[in-house]
């Protein structure tokens, strides 16, 4: 992933939520507190469309080094329209969607799943062919709604898979590793909460559903060929990105005995992991 578009999402994603705590305003609106204004924000989508449009634009690079043509959905500095593509279950709109070497769609009627006889709109063969991306992020309440969040992103390649098996997909995932104060966002100031976030707990869960091999795919529709956890202190006045795993340790957000390699789901490779995959599954 291209670390200074990054780097300056993530800066913008901090100036989006302070103003808006310590305004108590959004969107020319004027909100009851901070606190209101913040959860507005973040129901907007405004923040989380920052780090959409970093991996479209990382992928973008590594396409066009490797001189594959190609199409991106939404296209890079639009949020729609999103391309549906339908899966096992259903179909759903997908936040990043490649297009690699412009190939056709062809609308054909769904003949498996639970929307037989529902119009598949892209084609069973092209949609196979596709790199599909999630984008997610979490910057409040995350222990209360882990569970819910790790089973949706478990989900979602089931649904898709179960009627695409050879699909290349990828999750890009953001969390603070402090979250914001929400008591003191009552009072429209900006402060942090003492205690980090379960940092191992997530670390442990995505490595568990990336890294699907090319020779194993049978046993493996669960696995994002590529996840990225993109964990970021907020605190200080440029937020900083985590980057490897021994940054990890230095800065003592795991624990010194701490023996998972996070390397394998940082946001630096992404991009070029999953299109590797790509070229080597199609």
């Amino acid at each position: 992933m291209n670390m200074t578009l990054l780097q300056n999402a993530v800066n913008s994603i901090k100036s989006d939520i302070e103003l808006s705590i310590s305004t108590a305003t959004f969107d020319g609106k004027t909100y009851p507190t901070g606190r209101d204004a913040k959860e507005a924000l973040i129901r907007s989508q405004k923040l989380i469309n920052h780090i959409h449009e970093v991996v479209k634009l990382s992928l973008r690079e590594e396409l066009v080094r490797r001189n594959i043509t190609h199409d991106i959905h939404p296209p890079v500095g639009y949020s729609s329209p999103e391309l549906a593509v339908a899966g096992y279950i259903k179909k759903k709109y997908q936040d990043v969607v490649i297009v690699p070497n412009r190939l056709q769609m062809v609308s054909e009627v769904i003949d498996e799943g639970l929307d037989i006889g529902e119009i598949d709109n892209i084609g069973k063969s092209t949609s196979e062919k596709l790199i599909v991306v999630g984008v997610r992020s979490q910057l409040s309440s995350i222990a209360k709604n882990f569970d819910t969040l790790m089973e949706r992103t478990f989900a979602e390649t089931f649904n898709l898979r179960l009627r695409l098996p050879k699909l290349v997909m990828g999750e890009v995932y953001l969390i603070p590793i402090y979250e914001y104060d929400d008591v003191q966002m009552v009072s429209n100031n900006v402060g942090f909460k003492d205690r980090q976030v379960s940092v191992e707990k997530f670390i442990r869960v995505f490595l568990g559903i990336s890294g699907r091999s090319n020779d194993n795919i049978d046993k493996s529709l669960y696995k994002y060929d590529r996840s990225c956890l993109i964990l970021v202190d907020l605190r200080s006045d440029q937020p900083t990105i985590i980057e490897t795993t021994d940054q990890l340790i230095q800065k003592r957000i795991v624990s010194s005995n701490f023996s998972m390699d996070y390397n394998r789901i940082s946001p630096v490779g992404f991009a070029k992991d999953l299109i590797d995959n790509y070229q080597e599954r199609h």
